[in-house]
C-alpha cells in the first residue's frame, strides 16, 4: 500500500523511500544524451528528447493504448491519417498502429512524481536503459559519459 509524503504529496512505496531527484534528473539527461547521440538510420526518428521519451515510455510497455474500430477496411488509411494529424495539431506524442478490426492509438503514461513512487520509477528506467542499450549499444553510463564529453 503506498502512501503519500507529507512535505512533495510524492508517493511513497512499501519501502518508505520517496522519488528520487537525482535518480529523475538522470533519467531526463540520459534520454537527452540519447536523443543527441539517435542514429539518423534508425526507423523512428524523434525531432526532440520529449518525443524520444515518449517513444522509449511506450516501447517500454509504459503506455496506454485506445482501440479506434473501423467498420470498413477501405478507410482504415485514412483514418489513421487523420488521427495521427489531430494528434499532431494537439501537440502531443502518441503513435498510431494497426490494430484488429482498426488501429490504436498509443500515448505514453505520465511518470509524475505523485503517482510514480521510487521503486516502480526505477523498474521503469532499468527498461528504459535496456532499450537505449539495445538500440544504441551503449549502456545510460556510457551514454552519458559520452554526452559530457562531446559538450
Amino acid at each position: 500500500m503506498s502512501d503519500h509524503c507529507p512535505h512533495c504529496g510524492g508517493v511513497l512505496e512499501a519501502e518508505g523511500k520517496p522519488r528520487s531527484h537525482q535518480d529523475h534528473k538522470r533519467f531526463f539527461a540520459m534520454i537527452d544524451a540519447a536523443f543527441h547521440h539517435w542514429p539518423h538510420s534508425h526507423e523512428f526518428e524523434p525531432d526532440s528528447s520529449e518525443h524520444l521519451r515518449s517513444w522509449l515510455l511506450c516501447k517500454a510497455n509504459y503506455r496506454t493504448n485506445t482501440l479506434i474500430t473501423i467498420d470498413d477496411p477501405a478507410h482504415m488509411q485514412q483514418a489513421m491519417r487523420g488521427a495521427e494529424a489531430a494528434l499532431n495539431a494537439a501537440g502531443t506524442y502518441a503513435f498510431i498502429r494497426p490494430a484488429r478490426d482498426g488501429f490504436a492509438v498509443v500515448r505514453a503514461k505520465s511518470i509524475n512524481w505523485k503517482t510514480l513512487g521510487q521503486q516502480a520509477f526505477g523498474k521503469l528506467r532499468e527498461d528504459v536503459e535496456t532499450i537505449i542499450h539495445a538500440e544504441l549499444g551503449m549502456s545510460g553510463d556510457q551514454l552519458l559519459d559520452n554526452h559530457r564529453r562531446a559538450a
